[in-house]
Order: structure tokens, then C-alpha cells, then sequence
């Protein structure tokens, strides 16, 4: 095969001699069908990073967004498997607290689940928000499951953070759900930053 990259909509297709590579990282939900001769799908699923806190002078700052979980698995492909179709869903991440009252918000999971081809469904669960004012703790991070290979949940949870959780990084160091920044002390007070969307990616050897 010669290599040839198109994108579209967020979805990144990508054929190189060995490899065909599906990459939603905008939010959406769809299917894949797996490619004639292929032996080997690799699956990663990210959470929606959450919203950080809201700030302000008389609170203290934001906390900043936990990151979304991480999943992935290795599944090997038979010859009866081309034409199946593999479902998915990458997620938004949650939007940035705009008052006082409460956390920002969480980001959504990310799903790989059965179509016609049936697999153990990958679920990444999206950060916690940060919390607004006065703690300043930042969100949890996501859980995961259903993973062949790994399950990681998304970083977060640190006192007096206003940074948003770091992504985990996956194959190729490639990332996704990402916990937004907590908003910064001001008079009239800061909306929290959103939280990066999720991601979920197929690689299939052929």
C-alpha cells in the first residue's frame, strides 16, 4: 500500500504501508468497519477531561478539571472478521463552573463496544469537575475498564490545584481529555476553563 492521510470532521484515516487508522478525536458517535486482511486491532478509548472551578477575590481561585480515564486493548482478527463493524462514542469534555456554587463539570465517557464484531466494551469515564473557590482541590480523574491491555484512571485529585488533571498519554504519545484550568481570583469572579474532549482510536494490521 502506498501511505495516504485524509481528514475529516475530527476523524483522522490514515493508510501506511502495514496499517489502516481510524483517530476520533471530536466528539461524536459512529462505527468502524474492519479492513479486508486484517489480523489485529489496537483500541484506545480517553474520557472527556472535566470543567475547572469557579474563582473568585472573595473565594480563593478554582480548582482545576480531573483528566478522563484510559483504556486500551489488543484483540487479534480472524478471517471471517473484515466487513464487521465496531462501535464507538468520544466524548466533550465538561464545561467550566460559572458561579460560586459548585464544581465545574464532568467531562463524558468514552465507549468501543460491539457492532457486528463482538468485543469486551471499553469504557473510560470522563474527570470530575475542579471545586469553585475556597478549596481550590482539583477533580478526580476518570475510571476505565474492559481494557485487554491496560485500565488507567485519568489523573486529578490534587489539593489547591488550579491546573487542570494532564492527559494520559497513549501509543504514539498521543493524548486526549485533558481537565480544564480552575478560574482565577477576580472581583467579579472567573468561569472555570473546559475540559478537552476525549478520544477513541483504532488501528488495525493488515
Amino acid at each position: 500500500m502506498t501511505g495516504i492521510m485524509a481528514a475529516t470532521a475530527g476523524l483522522t484515516v490514515q493508510t501506511a504501508p502495514g496499517f489502516v487508522t481510524f483517530d476520533f478525536s471530536t466528539p461524536g458517535t459512529g462505527l468502524v468497519t474492519i479492513p479486508a486482511a486484517a489480523t489485529q486491532v489496537t483500541i484506545e478509548t480517553w474520557g472527556g477531561g472535566a470543567g475547572g472551578g469557579f474563582g473568585k477575590s472573595t473565594d480563593g481561585e478554582g480548582g482545576g478539571g480531573g483528566a478522563g480515564g484510559y483504556s486500551k486493548s489488543v484483540i487479534a482478527l480472524g478471517g471471517g472478521d473484515p466487513g464487521k463493524t465496531i462501535n464507538y462514542t468520544a466524548p466533550v469534555g465538561g464545561t467550566g463552573a460559572n458561579n460560586p456554587g459548585g464544581p465545574g463539570n464532568t467531562g463524558d465517557a468514552a465507549f468501543a463496544y460491539s457492532g457486528t464484531f463482538i468485543l469486551t466494551t471499553l469504557q473510560s469515564l470522563g474527570g470530575s469537575g475542579g471545586a469553585s473557590g475556597g478549596t481550590s482541590n482539583q477533580g478526580a480523574g476518570g475510571a476505565s475498564s474492559g481494557g485487554t491491555a491496560t485500565n488507567t484512571t485519568g489523573a486529578g485529585g490534587a489539593v489547591a490545584t488550579l491546573q487542570g488533571a494532564a492527559a494520559t498519554a497513549g501509543d504514539a504519545g498521543l493524548t486526549g481529555g485533558a481537565g480544564g484550568n480552575g478560574g482565577v481570583p477576580s472581583f467579579g469572579g472567573t468561569t472555570g476553563d473546559a475540559g478537552s474532549p476525549g478520544r477513541v482510536r483504532f488501528v488495525f494490521i493488515v
